[in-house]
C-alpha cells in the first residue's frame, strides 16, 4: 500500500472522528485535546534523544495534563499552580544522578510553550464549537492543496529547511484556505464577515505552513525524518498538528481582540 493511500484511509477515518468530539465538547473536546497534546509532548521532547539531550518526558506531560483539568474545572489559581509547576521543572534537573544538563531544562519548559499552552487556546475556542471546526477546515485544506499542487507543480523551492516545500504548494495552500474560509462564512453568517474569512484565511494558512517548517526545523536539528510512526502514512501526531499548533493561538486572538 503506497504512503500516499495510507494517508487517505487514515484521514477517512480520523476526520469525522475529531469533528464528532469538537461537536460534542466539554469533556469529550477535552479528553481530544488531552490526548493529542500529551502526545505531542512526548515527541517533543523524543526528537532530542538523538542529539544526546534528555529532558523528562512523562512528568511534564503529566503535569500539563493537570493544568487542563484546573482550566476545564475553572480552578481560580490555575496560573498560579502552572507557574508553580514550571518552577518544579526547573528545579527537577539538579536531582538527576546521570545525564545532568541544563539544556534539558530549557527544551521542558519550551516543550510547555510550543504546544501545551496553544492546545490550552484551543480548547478555549471550544466556547463556540463551530471555530474549531472552521481552524480545522482550514488547516486540512492548506495541507491537502499545498501538498498536491507541490507535488505535481512544484517547480520552486520555498525553503531549504524542507526542501520537498515549493513556492507553488505555499501559495496554493493559501488560496485554497482563503476559498474554505469563504465557503464556511456563506453557510456562516452569523459568526464571521466576508472581512473575516478573508483574514482569517491568510492567517491561518500562513501560520500553519510556519509551523509546518517549524517542526520540520526541529527534525533537521535532531537529524530524525518523522516525530514518530505512530500515524500510518503520516508519521507523528506532532507532524499531523504542527499547523494547528501555530494557528490557533492567532484564531484565539483575532476572534477575541479585533472582533
Amino acid at each position: 500500500m503506497s504512503n500516499l493511500l495510507k494517508r487517505i484511509l487514515v484521514s477517512i477515518i480520523a476526520i469525522p472522528v475529531l469533528i464528532l468530539l469538537i461537536y460534542l465538547g466539554g469533556f469529550y473536546f477535552l479528553a481530544l485535546c488531552i490526548l493529542i497534546q500529551s502526545l505531542c509532548l512526548y515527541e517533543f521532547f523524543s526528537l532530542f534523544d538523538k542529539s544526546g539531550y534528555k529532558p523528562f518526558k512523562f512528568f511534564p506531560v503529566i503535569l500539563s495534563v493537570a493544568v487542563f483539568f484546573m482550566i476545564f474545572f475553572e480552578y481560580p489559581h490555575a496560573l498560579l499552580v502552572s507557574v508553580v509547576f514550571l518552577l518544579i521543572i526547573l528545579s527537577s534537573e539538579i536531582f538527576r544522578t546521570a545525564g545532568r544538563n541544563p539544556v534539558n531544562v530549557f527544551i521542558n519548559v519550551s516543550g510547555f510553550i510550543y504546544i501545551t499552552v496553544p492546545f490550552l487556546i484551543l480548547f478555549k475556542l471550544d466556547s463556540e464549537y463551530r471555530f474549531v471546526i472552521y481552524l480545522m477546515m482550514m488547516i486540512w485544506m492548506n495541507d491537502i492543496a499545498a501538498y498536491f499542487t507541490g507535488k505535481y507543480f512544484g517547480r520552486h523551492k520555498l525553503t531549504s529547511i524542507s526542501p520537498n516545500k515549493t513556492v507553488e504548494g505555499s501559495v496554493a495552500g493559501i488560496i485554497f484556505t482563503i476559498l474554505i474560509s469563504i465557503v464556511f462564512f456563506i453557510f456562516n453568517r452569523d459568526l464571521i464577515n466576508i472581512s473575516d474569512a478573508v483574514v482569517l484565511g491568510v492567517l491561518t494558512a500562513t501560520a500553519g505552513q510556519a509551523g509546518d517548517i517549524f517542526e520540520s526545523l526541529l527534525k533537521r536539528y535532531n537529524n530524525v525524518k518523522d516525530s514518530s510512526s505512530i500515524i500510518p502514512g503520516h508519521g507523528g501526531v506532532l507532524d499531523r498538528f504542527d499547523s494547528l499548533i501555530f494557528s490557533a493561538p492567532l484564531m484565539y486572538v483575532y476572534i477575541n481582540i479585533f472582533k
